[in-house]
C-alpha cells in the first residue's frame, strides 16, 4: 500500500506527532521518515523536542524552506504489510500477564532444576581470552558472561522462567541448550555479556622476559633451539562491560515487519527490570515462527499446484504432439492411397492382352499397396493401429517423463 502526501502535507504531518508513532501508522520506520525528510528538504522536531513540549517549555517549529521548482513536490510513502501477527501475540501475552491469578514474586529464588544447574556450571567454569565463562550444553542455558556477572544472571532466569511459565512457555530439558517451548514451538535464546578490546601493551615483566630470551638466543650464536621457543604473548586485551543482553532465534530470518529478537542493558534500565517485556517478546517470536510456518506451508501449496499445472499442460501437450503426429501420417497415408488409385486407373488404361510382364506384377504390387492403406484406414484397422501406439485412449501419456526442477 502507497500513500502520497504534498511537500506541505507531510511537513504538517511530522510535526504532529512524535516520528516514531507517525512511522507505526504509516507502516514504516522512523529511519525511513528521517531519509524522506532530508531527501526533500522538510525539517522534524529535533531530540527532546516532544519532551519539552509536553513539560509546558516554549519550543519553537522550524519553518519549511522553499524547495526547487523543477523537483517533484508529491511524497509517496510505500508501507510493509502490516503485521497483524504481531500486534495480536503482543495483546494476547499482555492480557495473559493482566489475569495471571499467580505473584511471580511467590516462585522459589533459585529457579527450577535447569536454571539451578547453569548457574552451577557458569559458577564452577573458567573464563576463556575475552574474560567470559560460556555455557552451551545440552539441557542448559546458554550463556556467556563475566564471573562477575554470574549473581545478576541468578537474580534474573528464575523471575524469566516464572513470566515465561504465565504465558505457557516452560524450558526445554533435551540433547540440545535448553529453549522455551509452549508445546508447539520452541524459542532459542542466549545471555551474553559484551566486551572490548584494546592493542596489548607489553608489561614490565612480558618485557623483561622477551628481553632475556634473546639475550640468550645472542649467546647461543642465534642458534634456534626447542627447548626455549620465542615468547609469545596476547595481541589485544578484552575488558568486559558488565552490560548483558539476551537474544532470541539468532539465525532466524523473518518476512516483513520483524519481531524484536534482543534486549540490553542501557543506561538506566536492566535486564531485572525488563523481565515482563522479555516474556512477551518470547511469545511475539513463537508468534514469528508459527506466522513464517503457515507462509512456508502455503508457498509450498502454491508451488506444488504450480508445478501439478506445469505437469498438467506439459503432459497434455505431449499427448497433442503423439496425436498430431499420428494424425499427419495418416493424412499421408490418403494422400498416397489417392495417387496409388489414380496410378492404377492410368496402368490400366491398356488392353491386357498387350501387357507385358512386369507391368501385370507392377499392378499386382501396387494392388497389394491399396488394399494395405484402405485396411489401415478401416475403423477395426484404426482401432488395432490406435491400441499399439496407446493412442486415444487411457494411456496417451505412455512414456511421458515430466521435468525435473
Amino acid at each position: 500500500m502507497s500513500l502520497s502526501f504534498t511537500r506541505r502535507e507531510f511537513y504538517d504531518l511530522v510535526w504532529s506527532k512524535p516520528m516514531i508513532h507517525l512511522a507505526s501508522e504509516l507502516g514504516v520506520s522512523d529511519v525511513a521518515l528521517h531519509k524522506v525528510c532530508r531527501k526533500h528538504h522538510i525539517p522534524n522536531p529535533p531530540l527532546g523536542w516532544w519532551a519539552k513540549k509536553a513539560a509546558g517549555k516554549d519550543v519553537k517549529q522550524i519553518p519549511l524552506p522553499e524547495f526547487e521548482h523543477d523537483r517533484p513536490d508529491t511524497i509517496t510513502i510505500r508501507s510493509a504489510p502490516a503485521a497483524e501477527w504481531k500486534t495480536k501475540a503482543a495483546e494476547v501475552a499482555e492480557k495473559k500477564f493482566r489475569s495471571a491469578p499467580q505473584s511471580l514474586d511467590g516462585r522459589p529464588k533459585r529457579g527450577g532444576l535447569i536454571v539451578r544447574n547453569t548457574m552451577a556450571a557458569l559458577r564452577r567454569g573458567k573464563a576463556n581470552d575475552q574474560g567470559l565463562i560460556c555455557v552451551h550444553e545440552a539441557g542448559l542455558i546458554s550463556c556467556s558472561i563475566a564471573k562477575r556477572s554470574v549473581g545478576r544472571v541468578a537474580d534474573f532466569l528464575p523471575k524469566l522462567e516464572a513470566a515465561a511459565e504465565v504465558l505457557g512457555f516452560k524450558l526445554t530439558r533435551d540433547d540440545e541448550p535448553s529453549r522455551f517451548s509452549d508445546g508447539v514451538q520452541t524459542v532459542k535464546f542466549e545471555i551474553s555479556e559484551g566486551y572490548t578490546r584494546a592493542k596489548h601493551e607489553l608489561t614490565r615483566s612480558e618485557k623483561a622476559e622477551r628481553a632475556a630470551w634473546e639475550k640468550r638466543h645472542e649467546r647461543r650464536g642465534w642458534r634456534y633451539e626447542f627447548g626455549d621457543p620465542h615468547p609469545t604473548f596476547a595481541d589485544w586485551d578484552y575488558t568486559t562491560t558488565g552490560r548483558l543482553s539476551i537474544s532470541f532465534e539468532p539465525v532466524w530470518y523473518y518476512r516483513h515487519a520483524s519481531p524484536r529478537r534482543s534486549f540490553n542493558d542501557g543506561k538506566r534500565q536492566r535486564l531485572e527490570d525488563l523481565v515482563d517485556k522479555i516474556a512477551v517478546g518470547i511469545a511475539v517470536v513463537a508468534a514469528a515462527k508459527a506466522e513464517r510456518k503457515r507462509e512456508d506451508e502455503a508457498q509450498a501449496r502454491r508451488r506444488e499446484e504450480q508445478r501439478q499445472r506445469q505437469e498438467q499442460e506439459a503432459r497434455f501437450k505431449y499427448i497433442e504432439e503423439r496425436r498430431d503426429g499420428e494424425l499427419s501420417k495418416l493424412l499421408d497415408a490418403c494422400l498416397r492411397l489417392d495417387r496409388l488409385e489414380s496410378l492404377l486407373a492410368r496402368a490400366c488404361c491398356g488392353p491386357e492382352g498387350n501387357e507385358e510382364s512386369r507391368v501385370q506384377e507392377f499392378r499386382h504390387w501396387l494392388n497389394g499397396q491399396i488394399s494395405e492403406i484402405q485396411a489401415l484406414l478401416t475403423p477395426s484397422g484404426l482401432e488395432q493401429r490406435f491400441s499399439d501406439l496407446n493412442l486415444f485412449g487411457v494411456e496417451d501419456d505412455r512414456d511421458f517423463k515430466p521435468a525435473r526442477w
